[in-house]
């Protein structure tokens, strides 16, 4: 289970749960959406993955990609599984994540299929009383080091609420630091962070805005210190859901991890409520009332002059966040890592 180090500026918003009263109490699976959709991180305990070959797992390593960030494998199954049709993302992680090592790229699919069944399992439990639009299965084999600290940005954050779940992969814990959830943000960080945002903004670029005008951007990771963190140390094989739109967050640390993402409409569940787009701008009509000089939110309030950014991450990755293994020391300021 997880080590949380908790900041007495903070509340403490992470809470446990037991797999076998969820999946055995209907009451029990609907209070983790529930702590779910009030901002909290839900851990998940008790949970049969004895499918995984952690320490195979442990092994693979897939190239530092913009693409394979984010790696939405069930393309990978199906190609595997299909002897007709088009092979190139099977025939490109051959090449570039298995050495042209077929079977031992056939052991990862496998273990991608039981990663799909535990995920089927899982999500179908929680979320037996919704329905959602989309689920989006993803691994991630690379590695990611100290981003920024964020806020996710869905599209169309007023027309659903979502709903993430993370399973740790690899063989060494991973390392989050979280602060302040979104709407004590919003609340604490008053007229100063707030004041000139339009409500109506899509909640997307007003997560976007407090995203910047608090933490800065990409670049900022190397300098902001400034926020409150709590820092969590997931361990192999821990389960966790949290809206990352939510709760600000960055990986510290990690490199291997499943994660799962389901669109839930609010045409389709009006029983989700108060959804994201209302607890949102009730947080921030709350804020503006606050006037300057009293807010009390521990954050940059950076300007837009002060937030700089490496440009196009899609095209930058590999710098960004890839060449960990360069022989050199590599130091980072505000404007990004030292020539």
């Amino acid at each position: 289970m997880p080590d949380v180090f908790l900041d007495p500026r903070l509340p403490d918003y992470v809470v446990e749960h037991d797999w076998k009263q969820v999946a055995a109490n209907v009451e029990s699976s609907r209070k983790v959406v529930s702590d779910f959709l009030s901002e909290k991180i839900c851990t998940l305990h008790g949970y049969d993955l004895s499918a995984l070959d952690f320490e195979f797992l442990s092994t693979v390593t897939l190239p530092q990609t913009w693409q394979m960030k984010k790696f939405k494998f069930k393309q990978l199954i199906s190609e595997a599984e299909n002897t007709k049709g088009n092979h190139d993302l099977y025939e490109f992680v051959l090449k570039e994540g298995f050495r042209d090592d077929r079977e031992r790229l056939n052991r990862f699919i496998d273990q991608l299929r039981h990663l799909r069944a535990i995920a089927d399992e899982i999500a179908g439990r929680l979320l037996a009383d919704v329905k959602v639009e989309n689920t989006i299965y993803i691994s991630r084999f690379s590695e990611t080091r100290l981003e920024n600290m964020h806020f996710d940005i869905d599209v169309d954050s007023d027309n659903h609420d979502s709903f993430r779940l993370y399973i740790n992969l690899d063989r060494a814990p991973r390392n989050w630091e979280t602060s302040y959830q979104l709407t004590e943000l919003l609340k604490r960080g008053g007229s100063r962070l707030v004041g000139d945002f339009d409500d109506a903004w899509p909640s997307e670029r007003i997560l976007e805005r407090t995203t910047t005008r608090a933490f800065g951007g990409w670049n900022q990771r190397a300098t902001e210190r400034k926020a409150p963190r709590h820092v969590l140390f997931f361990d192999p094989g821990d389960i966790w859901l949290v809206d990352g739109r939510c709760v600000s967050h960055q990986v510290v640390t990690g490199h291997r991890v499943l994660s799962i993402y389901g669109r839930m409409a609010h045409e389709d569940n009006p029983g989700l409520g108060p959804t994201f787009a209302q607890k949102l701008r009730t947080a921030l009509a709350e804020g503006r009332r606050v006037p300057i000089g009293s807010e009390t939110a521990e954050v940059g309030y950076y300007s837009k002059e002060q937030i700089t950014s490496p440009g196009s991450l899609k095209d930058n990755w590999a710098d960004v966040y890839g060449r960990t293994g360069t022989g050199r020391v590599r130091k980072y300021t505000d404007a990004g890592m030292q020539a």
